[in-house]
């Protein structure tokens, strides 16, 4: 059973982990304090799953979406899929769920490069932030 690799959808893409905070902080993260600084708190607003890297042509391979509760921030997401020829044929958006993850399989259909956009709110802001994912699908020998 392959345990799904996490990635975080924030504005700090690229730090691929969770910063939590005490709960007397997590509601009040935006306010100017005068006690000593506690680490800079970055909620993880949706967490996305991140599919394989490569697969054979018809095979499928699977994106999905998880809210956090204890994260704070916006459930809102957006997911499209672009194929070989560059056209776009996977949408989904919505509010993703706190209780279980929203997986999709999708199908490789052709061999060549999928582009995965997820996309979702920077934390206190209405302005969408992106996290690309690209998966090769390649010809194998059945």
């Amino acid at each position: 059973m392959r345990v799904p690799q996490l990635a975080m959808l924030s504005a700090t893409i690229l730090a691929m982990g969770i910063a939590m905070a005490p709960s007397s902080l997590a509601a009040s993260t935006t306010s100017v304090r005068s006690e000593p600084a506690v680490a800079p708190v970055t909620p993880a607003v949706v967490l996305v799953n991140q599919p394989v890297k490569s697969l054979c042509a018809g095979h499928k391979f699977t994106v999905g979406v998880w809210y956090q509760k204890f994260s704070g921030g916006s459930r809102a997401y957006r997911v499209s899929i672009w194929g070989p020829r560059h056209l776009s044929f996977f949408h989904r958006a919505g509010m993703a769920s706190p209780a279980h993850w929203q997986m999709w399989k999708v199908l490789a259909g052709r061999h060549g490069r999928y582009r995965i956009l997820y996309s979702g709110h920077k934390p206190g802001s209405t302005k969408w932030s992106k996290y690309q994912v690209l998966v090769s699908a390649k010809r194998c020998a059945k």
